[in-house]
Formats: structure tokens, sequence, C-alpha cells
């Protein structure tokens, strides 16, 4: 489990050097969601080592000017967060196994339900009430980024 999370860490590492600093929110998290995706193929899975009891690695990383906070879990048994807020913007994407998410839409007060299969992710923004399900068996990668909001405009007047 150890050497997925290193792989994982490393390819987040790299992927976020090279997108754009002034992209930030749940923008840079999809990005990074869609290259994290397309190097599938070097996230070894087979280094999955059956646990008796659920895993979790954390850790946090730091690149550049952003600090994300990553999380690998491996539930060996269901697990599900029922009205759970998320207090930053929030990537989740799925190694195994299927996920089902039931998204709060703030207008009607109905849930939207998702199902993500193997190798599939979502972002969502903070503030957002959700339902997540684990099923026995399903390893889990959760980014949540701490974002700095960059000003790009000119604050001053350069006129003659």
């Amino acid at each position: 489990m150890d050497i997925i999370l290193k792989e994982i860490v490393a390819i987040i590492k790299e992927e976020t050097v090279n997108i754009n600093k002034k992209i930030y929110g749940t923008t840079f998290l999809e990005i990074l969601k869609e290259n994290i995706l397309n190097r599938q193929d070097q996230i070894i899975l087979n280094n999955l080592q059956i646990q008796k009891s659920d895993v979790n690695l954390e850790e946090n990383i730091n690149v550049l000017d952003k600090t994300l906070f990553f999380k690998l879990s491996l539930y060996q048994t269901p697990k599900s967060l029922l009205k759970f807020k998320l207090a930053k913007n929030f990537l989740l994407i799925v190694f195994k196994e299927i996920v089902k998410i039931d998204i709060l839409n703030q207008n009607t007060q109905k849930y939207i339900n998702v199902s993500l299969k193997p190798f599939m992710g979502v972002t969502l923004s903070k503030g957002t009430v959700c339902n997540l399900n684990f099923p026995k068996n399903s390893l889990i990668m959760q980014l949540e980024s701490d974002d700095i909001d960059f000003d790009v405009e000119k604050n001053q007047d350069e006129t003659i």
C-alpha cells in the first residue's frame, strides 16, 4: 500500500508543477484528476496487499503555492459518510470497486445519485453536502486543496 501511495504522490507532484499556477479551486482539481487518470498505467495495483482491516494513509503535499491534503483509503468493510459537508475543494478518485455518491442539490433539496467505476473521479466544491458510500474492498483516493485566491488584476492604474 505504501508503494501505491508513493506512486500517486509522485504523479500529483509532477502534474501540479505542470499546471499554470494561476489556476486554482475546482478547476485545478479537475485538471489534476484528468492528468492522474491519464497516467493510470503508472499506478500498479498489483502491489496492493490484502489487509485485515481498513487502511488510511495520509500525506500533506506542498508544491509551489499549493497545499494539498492527500488520503489513500482501503476499506475492508463497507463505510458510509452521511450528510458529509466538504470543508475544502475535494477530489475523489476510485481505484477499486464501485463507489456511490449522493450529492445534495441546494435548490431542490433532493439528492443526485452518482456511481463511480474504477479509474473514475469527481471534483466537488467547498460547501457541498453529499453522502459517500464505499463498498467492501474499495480503494479510494481523496485530495483536498487549501487554495489561496490569486489576484491577477492590476491594482494600480498606469495611465499618463
